[in-house]
């Protein structure tokens, strides 16, 4: 008995065994033949050898004799593109789409790939059209009238021609030669700037699709919703039979199978971020303690206030690009500064600002090897020294802080934590120039190492406690906080904003990577109204982990002179590094800035019949911030906290002798400079309407006809007057007006004690 049932044992056995290996070998065959397109490289023949006749790729053959197929024709095309309501006047997509999709069906495309199956037939044909491509952050966008030019002529002589003597059949010219040459250089002059455009459209898209398919890739949420996304479009098609019946097989043509699958290696970062030199900044806290990888702040500081570092699990079929280590090794929630030498003093003020705000949050300042000992000497005093010597006005605002606002052991304000982060080792060398000035706030909002930061200037003062603005409805729902410039009518040329629309993301993009095309989210803000001014980046709230791929393209949209030159220095590249990257879950502050200070005594500006005007008016170098959400809390303010940040330059004499405006001083030097060198005195605050249509209002009663007016001959050119109110009567017979309100805030006595405290604080005074 023992025998037999070893026997039928081992049979058994050896039958299972055998159908296993049969099955194996038919999923591996089946398994093959369905994603050899994707996952297989290997091509016994070379494409060099003249004795070796490679296999003929009969899907790659058709495509290059048949006529080209517009894959935004095909039914499932236009029905994603309508389940999406992605549609788009000017649609330029990226070049790379027309060869993917001129070899393969984009029904096969959508039915049968996976989001990294995706990427990488995108990178693939990248590879294939350019086995050299890398981004040129020198790239030249402008028309070239040179050689370039006389070479365009002369290939195309006869064309251009024929073009222009069709364009004038039957009719008599003038001055041929000039019209011909005017009309050579506009024919020249188009093609190149289309180009061009198209040039961007494809840089922007790499850059784009590399960041969501090699950076952010582990991310959680963006892989649950591209998941759900990439499953409704197979759901889609296979509910629909007749659809379902022509999907073909995903098979990849054989060139590209030459290319490996090598896109997720580290040395690609080298052809994104070209100007990157792959090393971490170098962190050093106040005491003097380097270091060389990223802070973790609730380790540090020994706070569990801080947010927990967020772990990413990396995928190990996955090799990890720099920017994906640095995203996930950030950590915790700060205010970041970006500073050089001569903003040191400004800087030393807003800590003191920060101590008297009762601010608990880590300070990184971020500079480029241009901070010396002296500036960090000046600001660890200031963050750090006792400070128990309070102004005498704190005492009229003492009842409104926590019992614990002065340090037990000093009886002084509470000492700050800061932290100095040196960039410029991440910068290669060839590449440091493209980030002086205004753009080094681009490198402290990508390179600080906070999860959630405030991104502040060093003549910001904020008027609430730091973490408050964390706390905003707005910035809990999106992970950003933005804040609108004076709604000031200066005007661009229209063209510019059209030229964004057609650069912006296609409907393509969405179909195959679900990046959201710009929608009147972006486009109802003042910049595609053609206004110059939209943005004011004097404090900007971002949370990186729900944003990073956007705080990249704010960085790298500053190497796009089209792009980044229609911005006044930083502040329009922060909302438009989100919309360029598909991703509007941004939020702007519903209030305009305001002017923030002292009411024109009434009296002081009459009509010319002496009746008071209907309008207020509030002058400032200031501007402020209202919360939208009680339409009342003064959140912070601008040009630091004297009265004219400008002092220092002001020719006094001149000034005083002006009469247009502060008819209250005495007309004396001394006054002028006695005030100006003052903290502000904070009152009141004006927003003025803003006319949705972008016309200012003229009317018969000498009403200001729009909300904000330059002066220029005070404080150096720095004064604003802001009006409660645009627009009056416009017909005296039939009591016709164009009237716009705006809003005062009055702010109260204990606001206003607040404020004067403050402003002792940033100053200085005892």
């Amino acid at each position: 008995m023992l025998k037999i049932n070893r026997s039928k044992s081992k049979g058994r056995i050896c039958t299972f065994y055998a159908v296993l290996s049969l099955w194996v070998v038919g999923a591996l065959g089946w398994y093959h033949f369905h994603y050899r397109s994707v996952l297989s490289n290997e091509v016994p023949h070379s494409i060099y050898n003249m004795y070796d006749e490679p296999p003929v790729d009969t899907d790659a053959a058709a495509a290059e004799t048949a006529p080209d197929f517009d894959y935004k024709n095909s039914h499932i095309y236009k029905r994603l593109q309508k389940n999406y309501n992605a549609y788009k006047e000017v649609d330029r997509p990226s070049s790379v789409y027309h060869d993917i999709f001129k070899n393969h069906a984009i029904e096969s495309v959508v039915r049968n790939l996976d989001f990294n199956q995706r990427c990488d037939l995108y990178f693939r044909n990248v590879f294939l059209k350019n086995h050299n491509w890398v981004f040129d952050p020198n790239a030249n966008y402008e028309v070239d009238f040179g050689k370039k030019f006389e070479e365009f002529q002369n290939t195309n002589s006869a064309m251009l021609q024929a073009l222009f003597d069709t364009e004038n059949s039957g009719k008599k010219v003038d001055n041929y030669d000039k019209k011909f040459a005017d009309f050579k250089r506009e024919f020249y002059k188009k093609q190149e700037e289309e180009n061009n455009e198209q040039r961007i459209v494809d840089e922007l898209t790499l850059f784009r699709l590399y960041n969501k398919c090699y950076v952010t890739d582990d991310d959680p949420v963006q892989e649950k919703r591209i998941g759900a996304f990439v499953a409704e479009q197979k759901d889609l098609i296979d509910g629909d039979e007749t659809l379902k019946s022509t999907v073909t097989p995903f098979r990849q043509t054989t060139r590209e199978m030459l290319v490996t699958n090598g896109m997720r290696l580290p040395s690609l970062d080298h052809r994104i971020y070209p100007w990157l030199s792959l090393e971490l900044p170098v962190f050093e806290r106040w005491t003097g303690q380097i270091h060389h990888e990223i802070p973790n702040f609730r380790e540090i500081l020994r706070d569990n206030s801080q947010p927990p570092k967020r772990t990413r699990a990396t995928k190990s079929t996955q090799s990890t690009s720099f920017f994906k280590n640095f995203k996930n090794n950030c950590n915790g929630k700060g205010i970041v500064l970006t500073i050089a030498d001569k903003h040191a003093d400004y800087t030393a003020n807003f800590v003191r600002l920060l101590r008297a705000l009762n601010n608990k949050l880590p300070i990184q300042i971020v500079y480029f090897d241009n901070l010396g000992e002296e500036s960090k000497r000046k600001i660890v005093t200031a963050a750090r020294e006792s400070f128990s010597y309070l102004p005498q006005s704190f005492h009229g605002v003492s009842e409104y802080f926590p019992q614990d606002y002065l340090d037990p052991k000093s009886d002084g304000l509470p000492k700050q934590e800061v932290w100095f982060v040196n960039v410029a080792s991440v910068i290669g060398p060839n590449f440091k120039g493209k980030f002086t000035g205004y753009a080094s706030k681009l490198l402290a909002t990508l390179f600080n190492s906070f999860d959630e930061f405030m991104l502040v200037d060093a003549d910001t003062a904020l008027m609430q406690d730091p973490e408050s603005f964390f706390e905003m409805k707005g910035y809990q729902e999106t992970g950003t906080f933005f804040f609108k410039d004076r709604a000031y009518y200066q005007k661009t040329d229209g063209a510019f904003a059209e030229q964004f629309k057609r650069i912006s993301q296609s409907p393509v993009d969405k179909v195959m990577f679900d990046i959201n095309p710009m929608t009147n989210h972006s486009f109802r803000e003042n910049f595609f109204q053609n206004l110059f001014h939209t943005m004011e980046s004097g404090v900007v709230l971002i949370d990186r982990q729900r944003h990073f791929n956007s705080v990249l393209m704010i960085v790298h949209i500053n190497f796009f002179k089209p792009i980044s030159s229609r911005s006044w220095g930083d502040k329009e590249l922060f909302w438009f590094g989100f919309a360029f990257n598909g991703d509007e879950d941004y939020h702007f502050n519903a209030h305009g800035a305001a002017a923030i200070g002292e009411m024109t005594n009434p009296s002081d500006r009459r009509r010319p019949d002496r009746t008071l005007h209907h309008s207020k008016e509030l002058c400032s170098p200031h501007p402020g911030h209202i919360s939208e959400e009680d339409n009342h809390t003064l959140l912070w303010i601008n040009s630091g906290f004297r009265y004219c940040h400008q002092a220092d330059k002001v020719d006094f004499e001149k000034e005083s002798k002006l009469g247009r405006r502060l008819k209250f001083l005495d007309i004396t030097a001394a006054a002028f400079r006695e005030y100006y060198y003052n903290p502000l005195k904070i009152t009141h605050a004006i927003i003025p309407p803003f006319d949705p249509e972008i016309k200012n209002r003229p009317n018969l009663n000498d009403e200001p006809s729009h909300g904000w007016l330059l002066e220029k001959g005070y404080c150096k050119g720095y004064l604003w007057c802001a009006y409660s109110s645009i627009g009056g009567i416009t017909n005296k017979d039939t009591g016709a007006e164009n009237t716009m309100e705006g809003t005062v805030v009055t702010f109260n006595e204990k606001e206003r004690a607040l404020f004067d405290y403050y402003g002792d604080i940033w100053v200085g005074m005892e």
